[in-house]
């Protein structure tokens, strides 16, 4: 709010009040099937649909935006996108189209404020047609050097922060993929739309399937002209991902929790979606896991007690991450077989602790097939080949 607030009166003025009770227009309202609109098949996505009507595309986005280890608060979030090639004539937004936000194809200049957002364009080869980033994080080194020299406007992550208007309208972007790290930053779409940026609400994060986010590839892929490319890279993955679950299909399960201290005594703990339907297809069991919701986060707050009670049984345990709290406690840990028996992982591969860049977050978004592979190496050693990317063996916990 201190760099809303910071901008021009002018902008003040465009912009308008916004109300933070209620969601944006443009994100907040509901909108129906398109008249006379063939659906094209988007087959792991869960938060949006894409439709083709008169030589256009409608992409229809819509989900909840969920707290950090919490829930939903307020109403879904929507949002209806046309996408009208450049030498084709734009439809009327009017009718079922009012609000809607247009983008002219393939797009040129694009600002986004998530690192998986920049994963997905230096997979399909098009880094270079960053204008603007969240910030100096970026686990690609171009990307972040681009970043600190000024050639790449900072505009803020989503994960903490709205956009940063002026330097988002000075990077003159052909479309802006906004990552809502709050139902607060809400407001800011019909503001950013109302300075003439075609905006694009991004929602990879509420899919419950770790396969959903492919499908933001193929979105990307559309609004940039790059739809073979981002075809040919989900195909790729998901073959892999189909091979891997082949892999541990006729193996005996093993237990398996993923959960890091965050001290306190409360440990954050993988119980459903995304991130518990990776331990399962690596041949895994959760004890912790808890039926799949959109409305709620992956991971939940357990207390060391609740933990030690419904845990200690486990073959492996991912304990560390990124966000955890140093935890020495080996009174504690004998208790757990996991711990006894050295099965502890950590998700600490491919950091950059001098960039404060995981690429974990980045590109392990979309690349599910490296986090099964790694998984698979620690229920299942005897498949594996020996090399990890993302999760691997824990080399912090004390173990005596």
């Amino acid at each position: 709010m201190a760099r809303f607030l910071a901008c021009s009166a002018l902008m003040l003025a465009l912009l308008g009040c916004g109300d933070s009770e209620s969601p944006a227009r443009g994100a907040g309202g509901s909108n129906p099937t398109p008249e006379g609109a063939t659906p094209i098949t988007m087959p792991y996505a869960e938060t949006f649909k894409v439709y083709l009507r008169d030589g256009y595309r409608i992409v229809d986005l819509k989900a909840p935006v969920v707290s950090w280890g919490g829930d939903a608060k307020g109403a879904d979030q929507h949002a209806r996108i046309v996408l009208v090639p450049k030498e084709a004539e734009a439809p009327p937004l009017t009718g079922d189209l009012e609000d809607a936000v247009l983008i002219r194809t393939p797009a040129q200049r694009v600002a986004v404020n998530y690192g998986y957002l920049e994963a997905i364009l230096t997979k399909l080869d098009i880094d270079d047609r960053l204008v603007a980033v969240g910030g100096v994080k970026s686990y690609d080194d171009g990307i972040r050097n681009r970043a600190r020299s000024g050639e790449l406007a900072q505009i803020g992550y989503g994960w903490h922060s709205p956009p940063s208007i002026a330097p988002l309208v000075g990077a003159r972007p052909d479309v802006f993929f906004m990552v809502l790290g709050d139902l607060g930053h809400a407001e800011h779409y019909d503001r950013i739309k109302a300075l003439g940026v075609p905006v694009v609400p991004i929602f990879l994060e509420a899919e419950t399937s770790y396969m959903g986010p492919l499908d933001y590839v193929r979105l990307v892929g559309m609004i940039t002209g790059r739809e073979a490319e981002a075809e040919a890279f989900v195909s790729a993955v998901a073959d892999r991902v189909t091979a891997l679950k082949a892999l541990v299909a006729d193996r005996a399960p093993r237990s398996v929790i993923s959960a890091w201290f965050a001290g306190g005594g409360r440990w954050m703990v993988t119980v459903r979606n995304a991130e518990n339907q990776l331990l399962v297809d690596a041949g895994g069991v959760n004890p912790m896991a808890l039926p799949d919701d959109t409305r709620l986060d992956d991971f939940m707050r357990l207390g060391s007690e609740k933990l030690l009670e419904q845990a200690r049984d486990i073959d492996c345990w991912i304990i560390r991450d990124s966000h955890s709290r140093p935890f020495e406690d080996t009174d504690y840990l004998q208790h757990f077989k996991a711990w006894r028996e050295g099965c502890l992982f950590a998700s600490d591969g491919s950091n950059k602790p001098e960039a404060d860049a995981f690429d974990i977050y980045e590109t392990g978004m979309i690349r599910p097939d490296l986090l099964l592979h790694d998984l698979i190496g620690m229920l299942h050693p005897e498949l594996h080949n020996g090399e990890y990317t993302y999760i691997q063996p824990d080399q912090e916990t004390p173990r005596s």
